[in-house]
């Protein structure tokens, strides 16, 4: 690597040491919601951990752009039924530099009685607030009653109080309240926009217009605003995680054995624990302390005495945090598994960037980096090399204590792939519920009949007519075994009644004369089915049908799996969930699979993570099943001559 193997951290140099490797679990792509993580702490050792900073809370704003100019998106007002119009935001509350206090409530029997406010170390005027009172949210009753509201006062830009303006009932415990305000992103959710998943810190905003920062955009990319809106662009509002949202900006907030820092000076706080997050606009790590003491304002703080507590950490960023003294400490996580497709940096060469985990649960080094963004040559993607030491290679390192693992992508191990193999499987069929090569299968077809049958078996079929419960499809190609999931698309014909006794006109809903004279519509059969029974050329779902079949409309074809697009050799497979453990192999371009180990316990049907095979650590040795925890990150080094700022876009197990 052209960077050192030293990664120099402030006052601290971290060595890059041999790796042990993980066992892959269970859990792996697993749903997760609140979780944990403990790094132990010993004075003169310091531990290590790459720290996701957990999931961006709940959407505080949801809507379609209006319009767009320079650096500004602006959204319409709205009008209620009493003719009421009202601005799409309060100006001001996303100020990304505005200072937010907590908020601590407290109960009046069942209701919300007071609203306390509290600034980390006292609110600095320099450092920013808001210029309207920002909206107070307040959490719902847990006993399901009436939700209290509140009200913020601003003076000089600090919220100086709040007012309860509906008590709400049934609080049976105290809630939680927050301002609705501070440093906020913008999140593309339309599915239309080649920029799908993309986020944008706010730096500021009207009633109805949002000042964007196009800070980190890719090569290539114009950083305004009509490069990545247009009219009608669906985005969402989201809180953005600082360092001072996570970890807190009190000392109390702060998780139980975090040592502290009496004094800003950065060489008075070697006593203390430390976070260093990557700075990739100059290239460095910074690190920041918690000061709490007489004669400081307490905060985070960098090597200057200018508190950092607004310092955002974006959805595709994690944080290393050192534990220099002695005493463990926990850290909690929490919010929602990602369900959508998102976006991680790929800085420009010499540059790297400390990566979050994306998808909020476990997942696999061959997920991280899918085999679609990995190529020898291009500027863009995740650069291929010939070694570990290939000085024009890109690298990703995982974290475990004081443990640094570095690996690579070997080129000329399917480095041109186009699209991902994708393969269907079931519960293990071996002894124990191991995985055999029965159990994985990658297929399409056409579909040719469609029949209505009364059992799992087939039994009963007939073309017209569908009073039954299954569906039996014949089929081209290799017919899938039961168990598997498959996909039908383009699925037309006839429209049936409900009692299939005729076939209907779809605008008047009565009956035709003849049949295959009805409307001719999509079928409900479109989308994907368990296979609850096979036999030679034909499949059966259990999903009745709504159309007689009529085989020459559109192209009726099936699938499970894909056998992707760019395999120039085997690829490598693992599979994951379903309740067992370390089943893996390899797959050819045309979908045959060998399986090196079965694994055991699949007791339900896994997922099955495909990578190019290249993956390989310092000893040349295969790789690709490394598990990344889902609280945990890593780093990526830009190796790459010439390598540009892009994107890449992660395997996401819940698609």
């Amino acid at each position: 690597m052209k960077l050192s193997t030293h990664l120099f951290i402030g006052l601290l140099a971290v060595v890059i040491s041999p790796p042990s490797l993980p066992v892959a679990s269970a859990e792996v792509g697993g749903i997760s919601g609140s979780s944990s993580v403990t790094l132990n702490g010993t004075s003169g050792a310091p531990n290590y951990l790459i720290l996701t900073m957990g999931s961006s809370e709940n959407s505080v704003f949801t809507g379609a752009v209006d319009s767009v100019s320079d650096s500004n998106i602006t959204f319409a007002a709205s009008t209620d039924d009493e003719n009421v119009t009202t601005d799409a935001f309060i100006a001001g509350s996303f100020f990304k530099d505005a200072q937010v206090p907590s908020l601590t409530v407290t109960r009046s029997g069942t209701t919300v009685g007071s609203i306390a406010i509290s600034y980390g170390g006292g609110f600095v005027s320099y450092l920013g607030g808001f210029s309207n009172a920002p909206n107070i949210l307040i959490d719902y009753p847990d006993g399901g009653g009436d939700l209290a509201t509140a009200t913020s006062t601003v003076s000089s830009g600090q919220i100086t109080g709040i007012s309860i303006t509906t008590a709400g009932s049934t609080y049976n415990t105290t809630p939680t309240a927050k301002v609705i305000g501070g440093a906020h992103l913008v999140r593309i959710i339309d599915q239309e926009s080649s920029f799908y998943g993309r986020y944008f810190l706010i730096n500021d905003n009207s009633a109805t217009t949002l000042n964007l920062s196009f800070d980190r955009v890719a090569n290539g990319e114009t950083a305004t605003a009509s490069t990545f809106f247009s009219a009608g662009t669906l985005i969402e509002i989201i809180p953005a995680t600082t360092i001072g949202s996570f970890l807190g900006t009190l000392s109390t907030d702060l998780p139980t054995n975090w040592t502290t820092a009496s004094s800003r000076s950065i060489y008075n706080r070697t006593n203390s624990d430390w976070v260093y997050y990557w700075d990739i606009d100059t290239g460095g790590y910074s690190a920041l302390s918690f000061c709490s003491g007489a004669s400081v304002t307490d905060g985070w703080y960098g090597s200057t005495p200018i508190r950092k507590n607004n310092q955002v950490i974006f959805p595709d960023e994690a944080v290393i945090v050192a534990k220099r003294t002695t005493g463990d400490v926990t850290f909690e996580a929490s919010g929602a598994v990602s369900t959508e497709n998102t976006t991680i940096l790929l800085p420009e060469e010499g540059n790297q960037i400390v990566l979050n985990n994306p998808m909020g649960m476990d997942l696999l080094l061959a997920e991280i980096i899918p085999s679609t963004a990995i190529s020898p040559s291009s500027n863009s993607k995740f650069r291929a090399g010939t070694s570990n030491s290939d000085t024009d290679a890109d690298f990703i390192t995982f974290l475990a204590g004081s443990t640094w693992k570095t690996f690579w992508y070997k080129e000329g191990v399917n480095g041109s792939v186009t699209s991902l193999m994708q393969a269907g499987a079931k519960s293990g069929s071996g002894g124990s519920n191991a995985i055999t090569s029965n159990d994985l299968f990658i297929g399409s077809g056409t579909v040719t009949a469609v029949e209505t049958c009364t059992n799992a078996a087939g039994a009963g079929a007939t073309t017209n007519g569908n009073d039954g419960n299954f569906t039996k499809l014949t089929l081209s190609g290799t017919t899938p075994a039961t168990g598997f999931t498959i996909t039908l698309s383009d699925v037309q014909g006839y429209l049936l009644s409900d009692d299939g006794g005729s076939e209907l006109n779809a605008t008047t809903g009565e009956s035709v004369d003849t049949n295959g004279t009805g409307s001719i519509v999509y079928s409900n059969l479109i989308g994907t089915h368990e296979i609850v029974g096979s036999g030679s050329g034909y499949v059966v779902v259990e999903k009745q049908r709504n159309v007689n079949f009529k085989s020459n409309e559109g192209s009726p074809s099936w699938n499970v799996g894909s056998s992707g697009g760019g395999y120039s050799q085997s690829a490598k497979w693992w599979a994951v969930g379903g309740g067992g453990s370390n089943a893996n192999g390899t797959v050819t371009s045309g979908g045959s699979f060998t399986v090196t180990s079965g694994g055991s316990g699949y007791s339900s049907a896994p997922q099955i993570v495909i990578s190019g095979g290249g993956w390989r650590y310092s000893d040349d040795s295969s790789r690709g099943g490394e598990v990344l925890g889902k609280n945990e990150g890593v780093i990526i080094v830009r190796d790459a001559n010439g390598g540009v700022k892009s994107f890449l876009e992660p395997t996401n197990p819940n698609e």
